[in-house]
């Protein structure tokens, strides 16, 4: 027997609910001791599972190598690690770069250095399955392998230079989003703008999710959990509203992008370890784009002092 809507809204709240409490006990130990090499490691092994789902639904055809993707993973992982993580390398020296080069070099050449080593290791690797070809051309491809692969660990940065309260920042507006979206859109939902891509996401909900997001933003600045004042380029709460309207729409986007994966695979979830929720690239779709969005505009936005 199929579910009304109001049972399917409630058992995804419950569930939703489960995950929350699993996420702030996360977001707790990170800001312990070491906390920071505990998120990278978190992000790095969310970044595989995600790999092996991808796999799984044949988003990549048969010519991909899931070893050759973890290679890439543990190496924009690696290499935020060396650079910011004298425990784990301390046989870099770049004492002649100003941190604000060494930010940068490290943000842009990451994922590059990543998209080299699968390259090289999937020269080698040959996966042994009957040839398939990838559902999807080789832009579009070439752009979810990097997000699977390397964005997630874009939120290390944010922990470095805006602390645990960034992070909690960042991922609350990036989720923020879904969850207004989703109610907005069973409450009020009647326009359907992407009815191939994703069929139930609505206008309402997209709206609803927007709002959300801005209000967010400016609330988070004025509480502290976003510098605020001297340190912010725009005046007043602005920076607050631009960085929850960024991360919203960036978020927005990275949820059509991985509902476009799924179309292209003909699978409803990208797994089921979440139940109603999907699997590992359902629940991290918002953060597959927000993070580096987030990654590449706060320093500029809130004018970091490390990295400024």
């Amino acid at each position: 027997m199929s579910k009304t809507r109001a049972q399917r809204i409630v058992q995804r709240t419950v569930v939703g609910g489960g995950l929350s409490l699993v996420l702030a006990g996360m977001l707790y130990a990170t800001s312990l001791a070491g906390g920071d090499r505990l998120l990278l490691g978190g992000a790095v092994f969310l970044s595989c599972v995600g790999c092996f789902e991808a796999v799984r639904m044949g988003l990549f055809g048969s010519k991909v190598s899931l070893p050759a993707l973890w290679v890439a993973v543990l190496v924009s992982g690696g290499i935020w690690a060396a650079v910011y993580d004298t425990c784990s390398c301390s046989c870099l020296d770049l004492s002649s770069y100003s941190p604000t080069q060494v930010y940068w070099g490290t943000l842009l050449l990451s994922p590059l250095v990543a998209w080299a080593a699968y390259l090289a290791v999937g020269l080698v690797h040959r996966p042994k399955r009957p040839d398939q070809d990838a559902p999807s051309s080789a832009g579009p491809r070439f752009l979810a392998l990097l997000c699977i692969t390397t964005a997630l660990t874009c939120m290390y940065p944010v922990r470095l230079f805006a602390g645990v309260q960034g992070l909690i920042a960042l991922i609350v507006l990036s989720k923020i989003g879904d969850i207004f979206g989703y109610y907005c859109g069973n409450m009020w939902g009647k326009h359907h703008p992407f009815p191939k891509l994703s069929p139930g996401k609505t206008t309402e909900g997209c709206l609803g999710s927007f709002v959300a997001g801005c209000i967010a933003g400016v609330l988070f600045q004025m509480y502290g959990m976003l510098p605020a004042g001297e340190v912010a380029l725009l005046p007043g709460f602005w920076a607050g509203g631009l960085a929850g309207a960024s991360l919203n729409l960036a978020s927005q986007a990275g949820d059509l992008f991985e509902s476009s994966w799924k179309r292209q695979t003909s699978v409803k979830d990208s797994g089921t370890w979440f139940g109603p929720s999907g699997g590992m690239l359902d629940l991290v779709d918002s953060l597959l784009l927000s993070a580096p969005v987030a990654a590449l505009t706060w320093p500029w936005l809130f004018q970091w002092t490390f990295v400024s």
